[in-house]
């Protein structure tokens, strides 16, 4: 039984994770085929455009939006921006957008992801008291940690932080409670974005992994 709704979580957990690059000089973007399948369409059957986009974003979220986009290309900040879309299928979902600007021989660049985080956002808070999860109940401090962390860089409620590090975990086929110790181990280290410069959550983590000792690596695969 406990087995059974342990793997209704699992189920649950899993996050949509799209990533985007746009050419602002040339109003040019490239989707995955995630972006594509969160915005409701088949891969490859509509042509991004900025106009595109913001025909889907909810007539409430489209002035911080285009205050996100400003922020990206008048002032180089990269962003972290929550809001609702309404998809092609008119269904209303809740993302998590984050981008940054790269120079790519002269050119500016735009990298990204879009994360849909409706159903991990929902059950969030049911999660966390949920003692079929052994995962997070056994790991309950450092995950907590690492959740503080993500509030405190990117100003974002708690569900949103947790649901971060939920959408990471599905994206990477990596366990929550690993990447919480790697994400406060380098807090410890000095080792944050706002040592080396702000990027995105999903970005900072992948980065932060990539300089996971390998040993490191193989211990979580032994205690499995």
């Amino acid at each position: 039984m406990e087995r059974a709704r342990a793997d209704r979580f699992m189920a649950s957990a899993a996050a949509l994770v799209g990533r985007y690059t746009y050419r602002p000089e040339t109003d040019e973007w490239w989707w995955s085929d995630t972006m594509f399948m969160i915005h409701g369409f088949e891969p490859g059957a509509v042509v991004p455009t900025t106009e595109l986009v913001m025909r889907h974003v909810h007539p409430e979220d489209v002035p911080a939006a285009w205050e996100s986009r400003e922020a990206l290309l008048e002032r180089c900040e990269p962003f972290s921006f929550l809001h609702r879309i309404r998809t092609a299928r008119n269904d209303l979902r809740v993302v998590l957008a984050a981008g940054h600007l790269e120079d790519e021989d002269g050119t500016p660049v735009v990298h990204g992801h879009l994360v849909d985080i409706t159903d991990v956002r929902q059950d969030a808070v049911h999660t966390e008291v949920d003692t079929a999860v052994v995962d997070f109940v056994e790991h309950r401090a450092v995950i907590e940690q690492a959740k503080g962390v993500l509030m405190q860089l990117y100003s974002v409620d708690t569900d949103t932080a947790w649901a971060l590090l939920r959408a990471f975990s599905a994206d990477t086929n990596r366990k929550v409670r690993d990447i919480a110790r790697v994400l406060v181990d380098a807090v410890a280290g000095d080792r944050t974005p706002t040592k080396v410069g702000p990027v995105s959550a999903h970005v900072m983590l992948e980065r932060l992994y990539s300089d996971v000792p390998q040993a490191v690596a193989n211990d979580s695969a032994k205690a499995e």
